[in-house]
């Protein structure tokens, strides 16, 4: 019964202490808002990063940090923190208008390489909504199936038993789309395979290593995928397809 009573006890402690640095967070998210609101964007900068020293993150956190460090003129910076709030939730019109902005300051101007209709209608419609709608999307597809399900195994009515086998295919569908979705997005937000140029200008090399051939040059605030890591190292991407490799202190990876 002791040992009961000491859980709820350490249970208790715990979730109180994780409210109080919600409030916390909350209180210092206003102040750094109001601080950005009058132009003070040195202290509302600090506030954000004192927000982010707790482990929360958040698609208005990172959208607010982005906007500040645009307005510092600090556009790598702007462009890192807008891309982290687009993988949280890449459904954002605010945070694709914002990043767009923001991607009109740097130096490259890189054309993707197009994409096919399906990967492309994939991508956009897994964007439609963030991880966690996925996911609740998925819960409210598997109670319409279970749903489906009764009406065809419990109804009399031949009518009414179709309804519930079609319907009942549709929403597993879905239902499968949607967790495929979330599991992705989850996946995307969880791993750092992405990074966003932060030295002035760098050269693409060909290996890893300084004596290697010299392939192209990057500037600041330019977005490269991560392909690989070795020893200091990451075999990176950009838009256009071409590769080559960088050094960890020439970027940010998110």
């Amino acid at each position: 019964m002791k040992r009961y009573t000491l859980l709820i006890y350490l249970l208790a402690v715990a979730g109180l202490g994780m409210l109080r640095a919600q409030e916390n967070s909350d209180v210092l998210f206003e102040k750094a808002n109001a601080a950005y609101n009058v132009g003070n964007y040195d202290s509302a900068m600090i506030l954000y990063e004192k927000i982010l020293a707790t482990d929360m993150e958040s698609v208005p956190l990172y959208f607010n940090m982005g906007n500040t460090y645009y307005k510092m003129r600090e556009y790598p910076m702007a462009i890192y923190y807008f891309e982290k709030a687009l993988k949280l939730d890449p459904s954002n019109d605010d945070v694709q208008t914002n990043l767009a902005i923001a991607n009109r300051a740097i130096v490259d101007k890189i054309e993707p390489v197009p994409q096919s209709f399906l990967v492309k209608g994939w991508h956009n419609a897994r964007a439609m909504l963030s991880g966690d709608q996925w996911a609740w999307c998925s819960i409210a597809c598997f109670a319409l199936l279970l749903f489906a399900a009764f009406l065809f195994l419990r109804s009399r009515k031949v009518a009414v038993r179709k309804l519930g086998f079609f319907a009942g295919i549709l929403f597993l569908l879905a239902f499968g789309l949607s967790v495929v979705f979330a599991v992705q997005l989850k996946q995307s937000s969880l791993t750092q395979d992405q990074a966003i140029i932060m030295a002035p200008t760098v050269t693409v090399k060909s290996s890893p290593n300084d004596a290697s051939v010299d392939l192209f040059v990057l500037h600041e605030g330019t977005k490269v995928d991560i392909l690989e890591a070795n020893e200091g190292w990451n075999k990176i991407r950009i838009a256009n397809g071409s590769v080559g490799w960088l050094s960890d202190d020439s970027m940010l990876p998110f």
